[in-house]
Protein backbone atom coordinates (compact mmCIF):
# COMPACT_ATOMS: atom_id res chain seq x y z
CA UNK A 1 0.00 0.00 0.00
CA UNK A 2 1.19 3.45 -0.69
CA UNK A 3 2.35 5.76 1.79
CA UNK A 4 -0.60 8.28 0.47
CA UNK A 5 -4.21 7.30 1.12
CA UNK A 6 -6.31 9.96 0.20
CA UNK A 7 -10.01 9.17 1.28
CA UNK A 8 -13.72 10.46 -0.05
CA UNK A 9 -14.47 13.76 1.26
CA UNK A 10 -10.30 14.77 2.14
CA UNK A 11 -8.95 18.03 0.32
CA UNK A 12 -5.50 17.43 -1.10
CA UNK A 13 -2.80 19.63 -3.13
CA UNK A 14 -2.66 17.60 -6.63
CA UNK A 15 -0.36 18.54 -9.24
CA UNK A 16 -2.44 19.15 -12.39
CA UNK A 17 0.44 19.05 -14.74
CA UNK A 18 0.88 18.27 -17.39
CA UNK A 19 -2.60 19.37 -18.68
CA UNK A 20 -3.92 20.56 -22.25
CA UNK A 21 -5.88 23.35 -23.44
CA UNK A 22 -8.71 24.60 -21.27
CA UNK A 23 -7.86 21.91 -18.42
CA UNK A 24 -7.24 23.04 -14.91
CA UNK A 25 -3.66 23.57 -14.25
CA UNK A 26 -0.97 24.05 -11.87
CA UNK A 27 -0.57 22.40 -8.50
CA UNK A 28 -4.14 23.27 -6.40
CA UNK A 29 -6.42 21.68 -3.91
CA UNK A 30 -8.55 19.15 -5.04
CA UNK A 31 -11.34 17.35 -3.57
CA UNK A 32 -11.63 13.27 -3.54
CA UNK A 33 -14.90 12.27 -4.47
CA UNK A 34 -14.09 8.55 -5.32
CA UNK A 35 -15.80 5.70 -3.08
CA UNK A 36 -12.99 4.50 -0.60
CA UNK A 37 -14.80 0.97 -1.34
CA UNK A 38 -14.52 1.12 -5.17
CA UNK A 39 -11.15 0.45 -7.61
CA UNK A 40 -7.82 -1.48 -7.48
CA UNK A 41 -5.63 1.35 -9.38
CA UNK A 42 -3.76 3.85 -7.52
CA UNK A 43 -6.30 6.52 -8.84
CA UNK A 44 -8.68 9.19 -7.48
CA UNK A 45 -11.75 10.74 -8.92
CA UNK A 46 -11.19 14.24 -7.65
CA UNK A 47 -12.63 17.44 -8.00
CA UNK A 48 -10.07 20.56 -8.35
CA UNK A 49 -10.57 23.95 -6.45
CA UNK A 50 -10.15 27.26 -7.64
CA UNK A 51 -10.34 31.22 -6.50
CA UNK A 52 -14.24 31.97 -6.35
CA UNK A 53 -14.96 34.18 -8.65
CA UNK A 54 -18.93 36.29 -8.86
CA UNK A 55 -20.15 34.85 -12.08
CA UNK A 56 -19.51 31.40 -10.95
CA UNK A 57 -22.92 31.96 -8.74
CA UNK A 58 -24.73 31.47 -12.04
CA UNK A 59 -22.69 28.44 -13.17
CA UNK A 60 -24.64 25.42 -11.75
CA UNK A 61 -21.48 23.47 -11.93
CA UNK A 62 -19.55 25.38 -9.61
CA UNK A 63 -19.81 24.92 -5.81
CA UNK A 64 -18.53 27.56 -3.39
CA UNK A 65 -16.37 26.52 -0.61
CA UNK A 66 -15.62 29.29 2.30
CA UNK A 67 -12.49 28.37 4.06
CA UNK A 68 -12.96 27.36 8.04
CA UNK A 69 -10.62 25.38 10.55
CA UNK A 70 -11.92 21.80 8.60
CA UNK A 71 -11.34 22.15 5.12
CA UNK A 72 -8.06 24.06 5.85
CA UNK A 73 -9.16 26.54 2.67
CA UNK A 74 -7.46 29.68 3.26
CA UNK A 75 -9.42 31.81 0.59
CA UNK A 76 -12.97 31.45 -0.83
CA UNK A 77 -13.02 28.62 -3.37
CA UNK A 78 -14.97 27.28 -5.93
CA UNK A 79 -15.04 23.34 -6.87
CA UNK A 80 -15.37 23.41 -10.67
CA UNK A 81 -17.16 19.97 -11.33
CA UNK A 82 -16.65 20.42 -14.87
CA UNK A 83 -13.35 19.66 -14.33
CA UNK A 84 -13.28 16.57 -12.19
CA UNK A 85 -10.88 13.73 -13.06
CA UNK A 86 -9.32 10.67 -12.26
CA UNK A 87 -5.62 10.92 -11.20
CA UNK A 88 -2.73 8.40 -10.04
CA UNK A 89 -2.27 8.92 -6.05
CA UNK A 90 1.53 9.86 -7.56
CA UNK A 91 -0.12 13.26 -8.42
CA UNK A 92 -1.07 13.79 -4.30
CA UNK A 93 1.31 16.34 -2.37
CA UNK A 94 -0.46 17.20 0.88
CA UNK A 95 -3.31 16.98 2.97
CA UNK A 96 -5.17 19.90 3.54
CA UNK A 97 -8.03 19.26 5.19
CA UNK A 98 -11.66 17.77 4.47
CA UNK A 99 -15.59 18.49 3.57
CA UNK A 100 -18.66 17.39 5.50
CA UNK A 101 -21.36 14.90 4.38
CA UNK A 102 -23.48 18.00 3.23
CA UNK A 103 -20.92 19.65 1.22
CA UNK A 104 -20.14 16.07 -0.65
CA UNK A 105 -23.82 16.39 -1.06
CA UNK A 106 -23.47 19.42 -2.99
CA UNK A 107 -20.47 18.22 -5.30
CA UNK A 108 -22.57 15.17 -6.15
CA UNK A 109 -25.79 17.55 -7.22
CA UNK A 110 -23.21 19.96 -9.40
CA UNK A 111 -22.01 16.55 -10.68
CA UNK A 112 -25.14 15.22 -11.67
CA UNK A 113 -25.93 18.67 -13.33
CA UNK A 114 -22.70 18.25 -15.82
CA UNK A 115 -23.49 14.75 -16.49
CA UNK A 116 -27.11 14.87 -16.95
CA UNK A 117 -28.01 12.45 -14.51
CA UNK A 118 -31.45 12.79 -12.83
Amino acid sequence: MSPIDPKRGEIWRVDFDPTRGQEIQKSRPAIVLSSDAVGKLNLKIVVPLTKWRSEFQNYLWHVQLLPDEMNGLEKVSSADLLQVRSVDIGRFINKIGRVGELQISELLQALAIVVEWS
